[in-house]
């Protein structure tokens, strides 16, 4: 949809939504970026003001805006996560090509944070929204139309690998949680070729998590390329198209599969794994189990004191907070966020400027799959007198 397609009720919402978000700091002020909104959310304002509220939200608590100039990728994933941009399709559309099937998850995921490769993939997609802001001519159909990307998902050596590593699976599912909710109507079309039988295990993983447009958006095709080239070709010119794709794109010295533009993704090295060997010294334990949380009241008796923390668990990642609870409320103190804390143990501490009672947070509601299991302390320091309080849950 474009701007001069709207309905005088459809520009009438746009108007009162750019009214409702002004305090915002957007990283784009153009109408077509708030449209986008509005047409994810059916043009109901309260959940179209929510949804860009929440996704502002996490901008600034993952600092998305900055990204681009300040985010260094880990060398494992520059030289083994598979993505890139070559060219456009029929309507300007940016095209994204992943080789997801010849990608090493597990590996990646072993020898990075989560949180790396998530931020990983984010600044790929904040890298061809840029490109769009800085030559909109060539990336947008035209000055009113939302920009949006085609995306094709190469499944070539796709396997039970890809779905028996659970932090692979929940990770993909996140990702596509993150696409859903911050990036409303980016997606204009996805190719998913070379798809083999088990890909329906993961797609049926995912379809519970994907807005029906989405699912509208989706093309799904087996290793019969004589079919899928057409369907690719439909969409985009051949010279936009890398010649392993039906197209005539090659790299300067030939090369097919235009590995300049998109690596070839491979087997990690285990030189590269991450040595996490966390020690359980003076540590309890307990298990959060899946799709709920466990939170720990501690009480602070003198305003000043140091509440530190140290924890990891055995298997996945875990969300974790801390919060002044005031009366009913939970004041946000640490802010709510997913920790790699099976990579490496997680530590941190705050200053409580007030006495009462805080809680710190462990948060397995997200997944549907696992129960995990928590080796922590916590201990509370007075910086007015020298010994320390243990906590005792």
């Amino acid at each position: 949809m474009n701007l001069g397609q709207l309905n005088d009720a459809q520009r009438g919402f746009l108007k009162q939504f750019r009214e409702a978000v002004k305090d915002c700091k957007l990283p784009d002020s153009d109408d077509t970026y708030l449209l986008r909104w509005l047409i994810a959310r059916d043009f109901d304002l309260d959940k179209s003001e929510k949804m860009l509220r929440d996704a502002m939200e996490w901008r600034h608590q993952h600092k998305i805006n900055t990204l681009l100039d300040d985010f260094i990728s880990p060398e494992v994933l520059a030289k083994y996560f598979s993505a890139g941009y070559t060219g456009v399709d029929k309507l300007n559309s940016s095209l994204l090509i992943t080789r997801f099937g010849a990608m090493d998850l597990k590996g990646m995921l072993l020898s990075a944070k989560k949180r790396d490769y998530l931020m990983t993939v984010v600044e790929v997609v904040e890298r061809g929204i840029r490109a769009a802001q800085n030559n909109p001519t060539k990336f947008k159909r035209s000055p009113d139309f939302i920009f949006q990307m085609t995306v094709i998902f190469d499944m070539a050596g796709f396997s039970m690998r890809h779905i028996t590593f659970k932090p692979a699976v929940e990770t993909t599912l996140q990702l596509l949680q993150i696409s859903e909710s911050k990036y409303p109507e980016l997606l204009r079309c996805v190719f998913v070729i070379n798809a083999p039988k088990i890909f329906a295990i993961l797609y049926s993983m995912m379809k519970p998590f994907m807005h029906e447009k989405t699912k509208n958006k989706v093309q799904i095709y087996s290793h019969d390329s004589s079919i899928w080239k057409a369907a690719l070709l439909a969409e985009i010119d051949p010279d936009q198209l890398p010649v392993c794709y039906g197209g005539t794109m090659t790299d300067p010295d030939g090369n097919p599969n235009c590995v300049t533009k998109v690596g070839m993704g491979g087997e990690v090295p285990r030189s590269y794994y991450l040595d996490a060997k966390p020690d359980p010294t003076n540590k309890k334990t307990f298990t959060v189990s899946r799709g709920s949380k466990e939170q720990l009241e501690i009480q602070i008796k003198q305003a000043g004191a140091i509440l530190k923390w140290d924890f990891y668990t055995e298997e996945g990642d875990l969300a974790f907070a801390v919060y002044r609870k005031k009366d009913d409320e939970l004041i946000p103190i640490v802010s709510h966020d997913r920790i790699d804390c099976d990579v490496s143990p997680e530590e941190g501490e705050i200053q409580c400027d007030y006495t009462g009672v805080y809680v710190v947070e462990f948060d397995n509601s997200y997944s549907y799959f696992r129960s995990k299991k928590i080796w922590f302390s916590i201990t509370v320091y007075n910086e007015r007198i020298e010994n320390t309080e243990p906590f005792q849950p």
